[in-house]
């Protein structure tokens, strides 16, 4: 509890004080609940001064709340644009191709028919015919009955063969016989020569000649040639019937010569055909080997 005085000074006009005045007298105090008191004092000043003195009870002080500490702000969050996520790919729809159907029927014309069938239903192979042959590319049915000595008819009648024209590579046809024919793997065709001639013409001292001739078209031909000394000189040529050789490097001996062309296959051994020859040419004695035969010999 606390008691405060107050004193109030009022100077001048007899307005404020008589308002003073009449507030005092009409304030009451319950009893036992307080007092009050007020003098009048008289100065030598000229102006009447009026005080009044309160005596009151105050209730007991009540601090104010404490003000709640406002939110320190924080920097704002630093944002990273988000990763784009890839838009699915729309698989397009495959657009359903129209199909116009052409049946055009013109007397006279016919275009890609549907295959015969190769057999005639019913019928069964010759049973007596042990031998099978297997239809290869460029094969016909008459080269087949050639190949086995029987009639193109009989043997497509013997397989069940409607068209005679209709076979396919792969095809397995039975054909008649003991054993497979022997077919040769080149044609024996009489031989020929064409240079160097054989012994009409005397081939130069220097420089180079072509060995040329006609004969079975072997897959490798061997060319043999003897020098006037006895020794040999031989040369593979594949898939040709020439070959130019040079004088001054493998031939440069004066004399006769005699040369062979020996037909050989694939395995490198002699074919049933005969070898070509013999062929016979002269070479006179090669003069003094000039820049130019020097350099290629070099």
């Amino acid at each position: 509890m606390f008691r405060i005085i107050r004193r109030i000074t009022i100077a001048g006009g007899l307005l404020l004080g008589s308002i003073l005045v009449g507030a005092l007298f009409s304030y009451h105090t319950p009893s036992g609940e307080g007092d009050v008191s007020q003098a009048i004092n008289q100065q030598d000043s000229p102006t009447p001064t009026l005080t009044v003195t309160l005596a009151e009870t105050i209730p007991p002080y009540t601090p104010l709340a404490t003000l709640t500490p406002s939110q320190t702000l924080k920097p704002p969050p630093t944002l990273e644009p988000p990763t784009a996520t890839p838009t699915a790919s729309v698989v397009p729809s495959q657009t359903p191709t129209s199909v116009t159907e052409v049946d055009v029927s013109v007397p006279g014309l016919r275009g890609a028919e549907t295959p015969t069938p190769s057999t005639t239903p019913g019928c069964e192979p010759r049973e007596d015919w042990q031998l099978t042959y297997t239809v290869q590319f460029d094969d016909t049915l008459s080269s087949i009955a050639d190949q086995y000595g029987v009639w193109v008819d009989d043997l497509a009648d013997g397989n069940c063969i409607q068209d005679k024209n209709m076979i396919v590579v792969g095809q397995v046809l039975h054909v008649p016989g003991e054993a497979y024919p022997v077919v040769p793997e080149v044609e024996c065709v009489p031989w020929e020569v064409l240079t160097p001639f054989d012994g009409s013409v005397t081939v130069p001292a220097d420089g180079s000649i072509t060995f040329n001739w006609r004969g079975p078209a072997a897959p490798i031909n061997l060319i043999r040639i003897y020098l006037p000394d006895g020794t040999v000189y031989e040369r593979v040529i594949e898939l040709r019937q020439n070959e130019m050789i040079n004088l001054n490097e493998y031939l440069s001996q004066e004399g006769t010569y005699t040369w062979y062309v020996f037909p050989l296959g694939r395995d490198f051994q002699q074919i049933q055909c005969l070898e070509g020859g013999p062929w016979t040419f002269y070479k006179p004695e090669s003069a003094a080997p000039t820049q130019e035969a020097v350099n290629t010999l070099m």
